[in-house]
């Protein structure tokens, strides 16, 4: 592979493991969040994001560009999710066209009640390989490229 691309076998490399934790860590979050609490980890985190704002509320729109989520997309977990009673929909007061996601108190106590497993999926995932110095460091990598990659305009 490195001999057709312009990135080193170093760097190849880098790029060939990144992927593959990226992959086995999302599948074992996935793996936990639907046998513990039968929702995806996309859903997990549109919950989340919810829990932790003011009135547990925020516009579709706001929700989507938080989560880095096509509308449509976002559309259909919100739908899912409000079938589960876990949020609902409401109107803007002053916009016709505006739409909030608003977390449930059943959405709250789920939250509540998935996260300790969550973190500790997450915290036996990346924890477990990593000292407390590597782990910081993999979190100042991973904030310098969310930043670039948050800031570039393309």
């Amino acid at each position: 592979m490195a001999e057709h691309s312009p990135l080193s076998g170093e760097q190849v490399g880098a790029w060939a493991a990144f992927l593959g934790a990226h992959t086995l860590i999302e599948r074992a979050v996935e793996r936990y969040l639907h046998q513990h609490a039968g929702v995806s980890h996309a859903e997990y985190e549109i919950l989340a994001r919810l829990r932790t704002v003011p009135e547990h509320r925020l516009r579709m729109g706001e929700l989507a560009t938080r989560l880095f989520s096509p509308g449509s997309r976002l559309n259909y977990r919100i739908t899912r999710l409000a079938g589960l009673g876990l949020v609902r929909r409401e109107q803007h007061p002053t916009d016709r066209r505006g739409l909030f996601a608003v977390l449930t108190g059943q959405g709250v106590a789920f939250v509540d009640r998935v996260s300790p497993g969550y973190f500790g999926t997450v915290s036996q995932i990346m924890l477990t390989p990593l000292n407390e110095g590597e782990f910081a460091e993999l979190g100042w990598l991973s904030q310098r490229i969310f930043q670039h990659l948050r800031d570039d305009p393309g």
